[in-house]
């Protein structure tokens, strides 16, 4: 028995797919190729590091477009920026010390502030590509095209 509509049973569009099951015919291979040919020119090595192993994740799951380049090129300088910050911070210590007529003062460093503005950029980034656990819910299709019209 076909339900109440029978023509919407019959039809293989509506039906909802599990979340990431409509590219699991790519291999990790054919993404990290795809990804790695459409890298652009004028990465540091640590950028290319990143969208080496970040992009192909993004290729796998339909999110990478070729005209969005710029968007991920972006992406991976904040991170590669983000990583050197804290392994200097981590060295060097997050705060330092001065002694001044005002006495005693403990200072945030300059990068520390630079490592909180790229938090706050690669939030804003990742909120736009569905790169986090939340909002990757926006992104996932599990009732696409159930009503043919708006209202």
């Amino acid at each position: 028995m076909a339900g109440r509509y029978p023509q919407v049973a019959e039809d293989q569009d509506k039906i909802v797919q599990f979340p990431g099951t409509e590219n699991k015919e790519m291999s990790d291979d054919e993404a990290r190729d795809i990804a790695i040919k459409s890298r652009p020119r004028g990465m540091s090595k640590a950028e290319q590091k990143v969208w080496e192993t970040d992009i192909p994740e993004y290729v796998k799951i339909s999110r990478f477009k070729p005209h969005f380049i710029r968007f991920y090129k972006e992406y991976c300088a904040v991170i590669a920026r983000m990583e050197e910050n804290r392994a200097y911070l981590d060295k060097n210590e997050w705060k330092y010390t001065t002694v001044g007529r005002n006495g005693v003062q403990h200072k945030t460093r300059p990068e520390a502030s630079q490592y909180n503005d790229d938090w706050r950029k690669l939030n804003s980034l990742l909120n736009q590509i569905g790169g986090s656990p939340a909002t990757d819910q926006r992104f996932n299709n599990l009732q696409p095209g159930l009503f043919d019209d708006i209202y």
